[in-house]
């Protein structure tokens, strides 16, 4: 059985995300776009190889031909199009953050329980090996007990006409960016208490946002996003305990150059990261979650305990939880 995935807008994150690597992949082909500009769908469809163009994203979604919905909408739409997909009949695969806050995930939890479909939060970057290896690094205790942890991503986004800067379409450095060092703050320690939550504010949303957490057995950590013009592009992740340190680099695209460092007394080590693409991962495990009925990992009940965590630092930072638009 083949996957036939159709792509709900000509976004940027498409080709990186899906297209490339499911070239890569036997047993699932991206058949079909649409775009609410239909020259913008057929310039990428031509580009990218991708044999169908629909008229609009409901014709997409009806096509019987499809088995699978790819949503890169805007984070305020995404409830939305799950929802539709789902009922519609297909799995889906949507980009993070999973929908405009914790309450409509929620819902789209609670709709899609027991479904025989795959619904999954497109968070790439849990799928990578380097993850799981993290984690049992730092359960072997080879640093000791855990202290303290870091976690940082900081992509400057000059563009004031960009999404990321639209509240209405559920924009901020928090849903952009903050997603990720607090999804993997939890994959490794737990579900956390936030301590705190500071927000910069630029142009109606935040600009950047720290929240510190307190996980389960006293472990404190801070998150931190930040897509402010001026800052310089980072992304690390540092683990403290009694006897040692670990830094991961890149651990949100470790094939990317990723590599582990664990510094004790004993001297120094570094492991290199799997170069294989995160995003061959998820599409590998979205592939036969449909295919097997291999377990989904990041689905709808993990996606609203996610945006439970990002509506609460929200409001811990003194801000409203985004709201969809439809």
């Amino acid at each position: 059985m083949t996957v036939t995935v159709g792509i709900l807008g000509a976004a940027r994150i498409a080709p990186l995300a899906l297209v490339h690597p499911a070239r890569e992949l036997d047993g699932i082909e991206v058949a079909a776009v649409a775009a609410r500009a239909p020259a913008r769908a057929a310039a990428f469809a031509a580009e990218h190889a991708i044999p169908h163009v629909l008229r609009d994203y409901d014709q997409l979604v009806d096509d019987p031909r499809i088995t699978a919905i790819y949503v890169p909408t805007p984070a305020a739409l995404h409830g939305y199009w799950i929802r539709r997909a789902v009922d519609a009949g297909k799995h889906v695969l949507c980009e993070k953050p999973f929908t405009a806050n914790a309450a409509e995930a929620l819902a789209i939890a609670e709709h899609t329980a027991g479904t025989p479909l795959v619904v999954m939060e497109a968070f790439h970057s849990l799928y990578h090996p380097s993850w799981a290896t993290l984690s049992r690094l730092l359960a072997s205790g080879v640093i000791g007990e855990v202290r303290r942890a870091s976690a940082r991503f900081v992509v400057p986004h000059k563009d004031p006409t960009d999404i990321r800067w639209q509240l209405a379409l559920g924009g901020g450095a928090l849903m952009d960016l903050g997603v990720y060092p607090v999804r993997l703050l939890r994959y490794l320690f737990g579900t956390p208490e936030i301590r705190s939550a500071v927000a910069e504010h630029t142009l109606g949303v935040d600009s950047a946002m720290t929240v510190e957490f307190v996980f389960p057995g006293g472990i404190t950590a801070e998150a931190v996003a930040s897509m402010r013009a001026h800052d310089q592009v980072g992304a690390e992740l540092h683990v403290t305990g009694t006897s040692g340190t670990v830094h991961l680099r890149s651990p949100y695209h470790p094939h990317f150059a990723g590599q582990i460092t664990i510094l004790t007394a004993a001297g120094s080590r570094i492991e290199t990261c799997d170069p294989r693409s995160t995003y061959s991962y998820q599409l590998q495990a979205f592939r036969d979650a449909i295919g097997g009925g291999a377990p989904v990992v990041t689905g709808a009940a993990d996606a609203a305990e996610s945006m439970r965590l990002i509506d609460d630092t929200y409001l811990a930072a003194g801000m409203r939880p985004r709201v969809p638009l439809c």
